[in-house]
């Protein structure tokens, strides 16, 4: 994905995964940073660990005085390195200002053990869902402005299905927000021949002696029909982090199967 990527879409989807608040007091050092190296059309894999070292000693004097300065680029370094913007981590290259932002392989430990693994095209589509829920606010609201227009609250029902359907939105929209905020791509290195999200998986049910090929997606990219199950899933559970020729037991409603996997691709 590096190099394919601008500057430009790589800050929003940065932005997109902060508090809506966050992002707008971040924009303006994130604009700064990008406009300086190369602006907006430039492709962020083509950001080197040189640039943002030069970078950080012309504004030294800004990073250390202005939180609101560095916070910014450390935060936006970091994520564009788990989603392998970025072929390299350029969080180091900060020296003093990088703090603990970690990107690519500390992910885990930067997110508290909290990393949502998905494939890009997952928070693709996480980010288009959060669009159009967000465009439901304001008919939500109006429809809750209707309903209280009857001052007879007792036996109100579209006043209680506008309520629920507004606590349903908005609890959607926290979800996918806070994926975001831990999403993290794994590159082929990461994986390091194990079994992950966009990985191809072919297995052995041991005990029926049956070959079964799957691939690993995230939850919002499920496809049964087209072999695309849930890294959560119980199968997924049972072969993520795994390599060729492990055996494997998935605990499943009807009872433990044992699996071997054979082939892993990507």
């Amino acid at each position: 994905m590096a190099g394919q990527t601008t500057a430009g879409d790589a800050r929003v989807h940065y932005l997109n995964s902060l508090e809506p608040e966050k992002a707008r007091a971040e924009r303006p050092a994130l604009d700064r940073f990008i406009e300086e190296l190369g602006g907006e059309d430039r492709p962020i894999g083509e950001l080197t660990g040189e640039e943002v070292e030069e970078y950080a000693a012309t504004h030294a004097e800004a990073l250390e005085h202005d939180a609101d300065h560095a916070e910014p680029i450390r935060g936006f370094l970091a994520y564009a390195s788990r989603l392998a913007f970025t072929a390299e981590n350029l969080v180091p290259h900060l020296g003093e200002f990088a703090g603990g932002a970690r990107g690519g392989r500390g992910a885990v430990e930067e997110l508290g053990g909290e990393a949502f693994y998905m494939t890009f095209e997952g928070i693709q589509a996480l980010e288009d869902e959060l669009a159009g829920l967000k465009g439901e606010r304001p008919r939500i609201a109006e429809e809750l402005r209707a309903a209280m227009a009857d001052k007879d609250f007792r036996e109100n029902a579209p006043l209680d299905a506008a309520r629920d359907a507004q606590a349903h939105l908005e609890a959607r929209i926290r979800e996918i927000e806070n994926r975001l905020r831990h999403a993290v791509v794994i590159d082929a290195e990461a994986k390091g021949g194990r079994a992950h999200v966009g990985s191809t998986v072919r297995v052995l049910n041991i005990d029926r002696d049956v070959e079964q090929v799957f691939h690993l997606v995230s939850p919002s990219q499920v496809d049964p029909a087209q072999g695309r199950i849930s890294v959560e899933s119980p199968v997924g559970l049972a072969v993520a982090n795994h390599s060729v020729g492990d055996e494997v037991t998935v605990t499943a409603p009807g009872g433990s199967i044992r699996l071997r996997v054979l082939a892993i691709e990507g």
